[in-house]
């Protein structure tokens, strides 16, 4: 989506060419400081653009409706499910569904904020790649 292609597009363009160039200088090839360097830096934003066209995905029922239609055990998601069930009057089907939703939101708010967690002390210990290392030396 547009939200994931912005995102990535400042996530890439926000990393500093001197860490890559001096990765580089150190004998590292492309391909490695992509993965040890780039994408770690990037990574925050790139995974803001997915949670943002995930959250986008979830509320566009309407798009999915019009094209695909409603046709139940073929064509279900949770918010077309969500939205029948309340049309017809099945509110507590509803909102199990809603809950479920809920839940997984939580469960992917939570798993992000513990490995961002994770990372900030990692770094802050020194164990995290590109750690500044108090024992050298």
């Amino acid at each position: 989506s547009d939200l994931m292609y912005q995102n990535a597009v400042a996530a890439f363009s926000g990393v500093d060419k001197k860490l890559e160039l001096a990765a580089r200088t150190l004998g590292k090839s492309p391909w490695t400081v992509f993965w040890t360097v780039t994408l770690p830096l990037a990574w925050p934003t790139l995974l803001a653009g997915i949670v943002l066209s995930f959250a986008r995905a979830l509320g566009e029922f309407g798009a999915t409706l019009m094209l695909a239609g409603y046709i139940p055990g073929k064509t279900d998601t949770l918010t077309l499910a969500i939205y029948f069930a309340v049309a017809n009057g099945e509110n507590d089907r509803a909102l199990i569904y809603a809950l479920i939703v809920f839940a997984f939101g939580l469960t992917v708010m939570y798993w992000f904020l513990a490995f961002s967690r994770r990372r900030v002390l990692r770094y802050r210990l020194g164990d995290g790649a590109g750690a500044p290392d108090d024992r050298a030396p």
